[in-house]
């Protein structure tokens, strides 16, 4: 296993592309990792919350792709853009029908998630522990969660921050929910002094990317995203 202090300083060469990486090594999250290091290369295997010990998600820079296939079988693959902000770009979009989530939240936070699953687009990588960041915010209609946003992961001690689990409602889109919701959690983070911001968003969603845009994110770099497995002998 590699030292801490190792792959700290070689993450930091590069925030941008290591916040999810950085964010593991927080205290919180630090027991679940495994951490290697060959050269400058850094590989990192998250432990927690794994169904399947046979098989892996992976975020990867396509360049690795062909020696991960020696050794594993992908079962499918995206390609994904890594966005941070650019502190001083960024647009504010202020709404004042934003309100923070919590725990409480959870089922509303579900339930609206669920509007997503028939059409592919149900938001990846929620976990109920994610709420206790307090980044996660809402807009309601009518008394109904039709909006939300918070952030996949976040550290203090690291000073990084992943916007995620972003959804509107189908019924809801074209109002400018989703910006008002990633501004409110972007908002939150620069007040607590995040150094990097950043997220993640699939190449093919424009729409997103637009959107991302106009509040001061840029295009850091691409990589694929997927699900290997072993290969059966």
């Amino acid at each position: 296993m590699a030292d801490v202090g190792v792959v700290r300083s070689l993450l930091r060469e590069d925030r941008p592309w290591s916040i999810y990486a950085l964010g593991d090594l927080d205290p919180r999250r630090a027991q679940h990792c495994d951490w290697y290091v060959r050269g400058r290369s850094v590989a990192l295997l998250y432990r927690a919350d794994l169904p399947d010990l046979d098989a892996c998600l992976l975020q990867v820079p396509e360049r690795f792709l062909g020696a991960i296939q020696h050794r594993l079988e992908l079962e499918w693959t995206c390609p994904v853009l890594r966005m941070t902000l650019d502190l001083a770009r960024f647009a504010s979009c202020p709404g004042s029908s934003v309100h923070p989530l919590g725990a409480t939240d959870e089922h509303e936070l579900r339930e609206l998630y669920e509007d997503g699953r028939e059409s592919g687009e149900e938001p990846d990588f929620f976990i109920a522990t994610q709420l206790g960041d307090d980044t996660f915010c809402g807009v309601r209609d009518g008394g109904r969660l039709v909006a939300a946003g918070g952030t996949h992961l976040y550290s203090a001690s690291e000073s990084v921050g992943a916007i995620g689990n972003v959804y509107t409602r189908r019924s809801h889109r074209g109002r400018g929910h989703g910006a008002v919701v990633v501004s409110a959690v972007v908002q939150q983070l620069i007040e607590r002094g995040t150094e990097t911001i950043g997220l993640n968003v699939r190449a093919a969603n424009t729409g997103a990317i637009r959107l991302y845009e106009r509040l001061g994110f840029r295009v850091h770099t691409g990589f694929f995203e997927g699900r290997a497995v072993r290969r059966s002998r």
